[in-house]
């Protein structure tokens, strides 16, 4: 059975010159090949984001993240925020997919997230979103896995 996390948070970047702070969390929680739910967490906006919603709502997404396996699109952001909100806490194990398209298909023209759901057909409809949406891209995410574990 394959059971997993496909999370994406969206960041303010360092463009500012300020901390890469995140304002939104999208994940799709997957079970024997489907998506079987998703959750998205919001904390402040792109351009205010606050470090207080995402602690006072820690208890709605530490549930659905702790002691999972843990799938996202070039891992480093999201165990960094993670590894910030929860120092002590072991997340994962990580799958990543980006190293997982490397990996399985090494010649292809480009390994960014929406380029790799164009070629392997699996880009979600999602009627209001699109890519750089913390939502659209995890469940992105866990359709690429899917696809790339067959």
């Amino acid at each position: 059975m394959m059971e997993f996390v496909a999370i994406d948070f969206e960041t303010t970047g360092y463009d500012s010159g300020g901390k890469n702070e995140p304002w939104q969390l999208g994940a799709a929680i997957v079970s024997d090949f489907k998506i079987i739910e998703t959750r998205e967490w919001f904390f402040g906006t792109p351009l205010t984001p606050d470090f207080e919603p995402l602690m006072d709502q820690w208890e709605s997404f530490y549930p659905v993240l702790a002691g999972k396996r843990l799938v996202a699109h070039n891992i480093a952001c999201e165990k960094t925020v993670l590894t910030r909100i929860a120092p002590l806490t072991k997340w994962g194990p990580w799958v990543d997919t980006l190293k997982l398209a490397k990996a399985r298909y090494p010649k292809l023209p480009s390994y960014a997230l929406g380029d790799l759901c164009g070629m392997f057909g699996c880009v979600p409809q999602m009627p209001g979103r699109t890519w750089h949406d913390g939502l659209y891209d995890a469940v992105a995410c866990a359709m690429l896995a899917m696809r790339l574990a067959v």
